[in-house]
This record gives structure tokens, sequence and C-alpha cells, in this order.
């Protein structure tokens, strides 16, 4: 791997962070003002003036800064003992992803549990950079352990939210493996330092989120919703997308590997994406649509201007970390921007090391579309998740959690709405599917109206003072409980729309009497 000069790579990357930056500032105050005077201005200047200069900033923009701040950080901590040391630039690749993904999953936890983690991370990158050898020395099985290491983490979250997340820590190095161009090979003897790049990316991971949380610029996210007992079926729902998973990874490697040779990984690193999170038929066929145009669009651009640039360029690397920092601050508003910066990362990456290059842009483009279209279709057939059920399930633990803040209203206890918010943390994930539904049927009521209602009877919940009049909160409770049961019976989530509504303004009328 070339010399890259870490100084200019990331003074590069931060004239765009400030930009950016400024940029989003002045946005967020422009449309706050929108159709107001320009006294108006005075005023919320005077007000933003008086702030903590950190409150001024937008949180998509801290929440950038913090996840680059750690990204860059492990890159110029690998590239550094890469220099030193002289083992794989593999493993470079490796600590990016990792400290690139892993700030996602990270939340508060004791030392105890972090060091949990970490162990669980250390072991599986070992195994990740067996796996990376044997796929090249030998193709079968290596693609065969590929594909079992990153279904068997969906088929343990059947175990509960700890298991869960460990089964996301055992699949990071595994999807880094797939980002990892053919000239960047590992070697054999690397295998020790997989751990220590491990082990770089979670310390940097983790002192820029305590350092972004000391400063009062990030918080918490809300724990997973703990696991309920659910009736027994045949098969649940982890089950039956570890299955998907694994059936869309081989069919996407046999086929990349018949097709495309040396290029299979566009087709399984696209049908990962698509199948990764799947919460039912109609999730993956929207998110899938998003995934794919995402990662079109994602591969032309970077195709395009890659093709442009000096192999091994220091503007290369630069521009990778761009796109990786757009897509970061871009995914809240739709996955469809996500999988366009990913992409475009790859591609750059792949530029950087002087593979693909205009001439294969077409095969690429073509990759990406096949995987994305096997995994849509596998999600489909192979004993299919459906998305009523999934709403059914979310929504049936929102109204849970708000029955039990009600009921400690009623007792009078100090009321704790973790659980609450979990609820909702886990509901919102699939609004957009059943928005697309709403806007595709013509009926009358959707669990898109149900899902508005939930909205309206929490916002409502949260909103009850201490002393609220207990006797409109029994009547909405038992309101509450008689909607829960028609849930339970009926299975049929648009049909709650009218009834959370009526809930709704009843608890509004308990929190009017004081």
């Amino acid at each position: 791997m070339r010399r890259v000069d870490v100084r200019s790579a990331s003074r590069a990357f931060i004239d765009v962070v400030r930009s950016a930056w400024s940029w989003s500032l002045r946005a967020d105050m422009c449309h706050s003002l929108s159709g107001s005077d320009r006294s108006t201005l005075g005023v919320m200047t005077q007000h933003v003036t008086a702030r903590p200069w950190h409150r001024r900033v937008p949180a998509d923009v801290w929440r950038v800064v913090t996840t680059m701040a750690a990204v860059l950080g492990t890159f110029a901590t690998a590239l550094a003992l890469h220099e030193a040391f002289g083992f794989g630039s593999a493993l470079v690749v490796l600590s990016v992803v990792l400290s690139l993904t892993l700030g996602r999953h990270e939340t508060d936890a004791s030392s105890g549990a972090r060091a949990a983690r970490l162990a669980t991370l250390v072991l599986v990158a070992v195994a990740a950079h067996l796996v990376a050898v044997t796929l090249f020395d030998h193709a079968v099985l290596g693609t065969l352990l590929l594909v079992a290491g990153l279904s068997l983490p969906i088929a343990i979250r059947r175990f509960g939210p700890t298991w869960s997340r460990l089964g996301t820590l055992m699949s990071l190095p595994l999807v880094a493996v797939l980002t990892t161009p053919a000239v960047a090979a590992p070697a054999p003897g690397d295998t020790w330092w997989a751990p220590v790049m491990a082990v770089v990316a979670y310390a940097w991971v983790v002192a820029s989120m305590l350092v972004a949380r000391a400063g009062g610029v990030a918080h918490a996210t809300p724990p997973p919703a703990p696991a309920r007992t659910r009736p027994a079926r045949r098969l649940d729902a982890s089950a039956r997308m570890a299955i998907q998973m694994a059936t869309s990874l081989g069919l996407s490697a046999v086929i990349g590997h018949l097709a495309f040779g040396g290029h299979w990984p566009w087709l399984v690193i696209t049908a990962f994406v698509v199948c990764a999170g799947n919460r039912g038929r109609g999730d993956v066929l929207v998110k899938g649509a998003e995934r794919v145009v995402g990662a079109v669009v994602g591969t032309l651009l970077a195709t395009l201007l890659a093709g442009h640039v000096a192999r091994g360029s220091h503007l290369v690397v630069a521009l990778v970390f761009v796109a990786l920092a757009v897509g970061v601050w871009l995914r809240p508003r739709g996955y469809a921007f996500w999988a366009a910066s990913i992409t475009a990362a790859l591609a750059l990456l792949y530029g950087f090391y002087g593979v693909g290059g205009t001439h294969l842009l077409a095969e690429r483009v073509l990759g990406v579309v096949i995987g994305g279209i096997i995994a849509v279709a596998v999600s489909w057939v192979v004993v299919p998740v459906r998305s009523h059920d999934v709403a059914l399930l979310r929504v049936a633990d929102v109204l849970r959690a708000v029955q039990e803040v009600l009921d400690e209203h009623l007792r009078q206890r100090l009321v704790d709405h973790g659980e609450l918010d979990a609820a909702i943390h886990d509901l919102h994930p699939i609004r957009s599917t059943w928005a697309v539904h709403r806007r595709t049927t013509r009926d009358t009521a959707t669990p898109a109206d149900a899902i508005e209602s939930v909205d309206e009877l929490v916002l409502a919940v949260r909103g009850l003072p201490e002393r609220a009049d207990r006797a409109v909160i029994g009547r909405a409770a038992r309101q509450l409980g008689a909607a829960r049961r028609r849930l339970r019976d009926e299975r049929s989530v648009a049909s709650l729309t009218g009834d959370l509504r009526s809930i709704a303004q009843s608890v509004r009328d308990a929190a009017g009497h004081r």
C-alpha cells in the first residue's frame, strides 16, 4: 500500500466538515425563519448567541464529527502501525470499517459489558482474517465460512438484546472482508494483527463517544426493548431472516463467481445490505429499491470520479472519508443516501488500488442490480416474514409500554419512560414502508394511520403531569386494555386507529384536570 500522508488527508477532510458545519447552521436558521421578518432574525440571533457555542451547532453535525473523529483516529493509528510493522493494508481497511460501524451500536454500558463486547470483537476479528485468507486460497470453503459467519449472528437474536448486540459485533469484521479489494489480499502472517486493529477501532469509538457525551453534544440511544415471549412457531423471525440471509449470500456468491469472476463481492455486498435488518417483505422491497438505486448512483459517481484521479492519490483517500461523512450525515434522511455514500467509498477504495475504472462501470452496476434482485426475491419467497406481523408486534410492544406508564400514574409512582422510549425506537424503522403502502393503496384505514395514532397517544402520555386526574387515567387505561385485547384477537393494526385517538384524547383530558 502506498504511503498516505495522514496530515494532508485529514486536513482535506476537516475542510469539508467545516464547510458542511457552516452550511448546515445557516440552512437550519433560514428554515426556522421562513416567512418571518427581520425583527425575528434579530431576536433569534440574540437568543442563539446567548447559548453555549457547542449548543448552536446542529446535532447532525456533531454526530458526523463524533463518528468521523473515531474513524480518522483509527485510520491514523492503523496506518502508523502499518508503516512501522509492515502488515497487510487489508487490516487498515478492516479497522476503518469497524470504527465506522461500531459507533452506531455502542451505547452506554458497564465496564463489564464493554469488556465482553471487546473480547467478542477480538475473537471474531481473528476468525474473519482466517476466513479472508481461506477465501483467496480455497474459494469454495472460504465462501461457505463467510455465508455462515454472516447468517449465524442473525439467528442468535432470538435470545434477547444482549445476544443481538453480540451478533452484530460478530458480523462486522466479516463485512470488512467483503469490502477489501482483491489486490489488498490478507497475508497469513497478519493473523495476530487483526485483534490489534479491532482494539484500536473499539478504543477510538468509545473515546470519541465519551468525549462527546462529556461535552454535552451527544446522548445515549434508547436500549433495545426487552425480549418478550412470543407464541411458539415453526420458525421465528430471527431464524427466517438467517435462512434468507444465507440463501441470498449463497446464490449471490455462486452467480458472482460464475459470471463476474474476481468481482463476485459486488453481488454479495449488495445482497447483504438489502437483507440486513429485514422487517418484512414490504420493508425489503422498499428499502431494497432504495439501496439498489443508492448503490448504483454511488457507483456511477465514484467510478467516474476515480477515473480522473491518479491511483494511490492522497485525494482519493480524502474523498473516501468525505463520502463516509456524507453517508453518516444523510443516513437519517433515507437509506438510499447511506447506500450511495458507502458504495461510492468502496468504488473510490477500489480506484485507489487501481481495481475497476470506467471500463468496468457497466459490470459493477449490473452486479449491484443482480445482487439486489436476488435479495428481494429470496426475502419474498423463502420463509417470508410478513410486514403486517412485524407491525403487529411493534405496535403491541408500544401499547404495552404505554399501559405500564398509565399504571404507574394510577399508583402515583415515579414514572420511567425507558421502556416506552425503547419500544418507540423499535417502531420507527417500519414507518417509511407503511407510508409508501398508504400512498399506493385505496384502503381508507392503513397501518400507517394506526402508527400515527400511536404517536399521538405516546405524545399525550408523555405530557401527563405528576398529579393528573386518576379517574380519567383509569378510564383511559381500561380503554387501552380493551384495544390491546382487540389487537390480539383480530390481529389488525389498521382497525385500531380510531380507538387509539380516542384514548389519546382521554389522556389529554386527564392532563387538564389537576
